[in-house]
């Protein structure tokens, strides 16, 4: 095989850069006491079918890395586009500190299998059910969560799509300026969606008319 020279790339200070453009997660618990509280995370994977789980990595200083393993169980929910104050406020500020629900005006609504709250704004929201803790360094530990319910916003879906008109928070990442100042957090909006060309030569020669799904 005949390689190319990288002449079309420049190398980036962060690893994951390539792949910032995701929706986050507001990740929800609830302690022993009662106590509740939500952090913004970035660091998740969905891993399985049957059981769906997810991935999540927590730093151990947060309240929401006790309050979960108190309960054994949290929430996730996708912001919709008009939450990124929200979202931004969730990923500076420790609940520790201060009271996110009472600070943001969010609204907590019933869940259906746990015990943990959803939130009212969301685009969506999942219950999960704490299966796994696995250790990972000094500072995060990654929390495996069993999928035990999900609840999409009425009207946000078409079978396993968004629809073109839905608001899902599309979050970019910090944007510098030359000095390295930042200039503040980014998002963008969800655009077209557009269907995969089963008829490329790549996927017409390998797939054929009767596999694309």
């Amino acid at each position: 095989m005949d390689w190319q020279e990288p002449d079309m790339f420049e190398p980036v200070a962060h690893g994951n850069k390539p792949f910032g453009v995701r929706i986050p997660s507001l990740v929800v618990s609830r302690g022993k006491n009662d106590q509740l509280n939500f952090l913004t995370a970035m660091w998740f994977t969905p891993t399985g079918s049957e059981p769906s789980r997810m991935v999540v990595g927590i730093l151990k200083r947060t309240l929401t890395y006790r309050l979960i393993l108190e309960r054994g169980e949290f929430v996730m929910s996708a912001p919709t586009d008009k939450m990124m104050d929200a979202v931004v406020f969730a990923g500076y500020i420790s609940g520790h500190d201060v009271d996110k629900w009472k600070a943001t005006g969010l609204t907590p609504v019933k869940p259906s299998k746990v015990s943990v709250p959803l939130i009212g704004e969301a685009i969506a929201n999942v219950e999960y059910r704490l299966v796994r803790q696995i250790p990972f360094d000094d500072e995060l530990d990654l929390f495996v969560g069993e999928a035990l319910a999900t609840h999409m916003r009425k009207g946000a879906m078409e079978g396993e799509l968004y629809r073109e008109d839905s608001d899902p928070l599309l979050y970019m990442g910090t944007k510098y300026d030359p000095a390295g100042k930042s200039l503040g957090k980014f998002y963008t909006h969800l655009g077209r969606i557009e269907r995969a060309d089963y008829d490329s030569p790549l996927l017409k020669k390998y797939l054929g008319r009767q596999k694309p799904r």
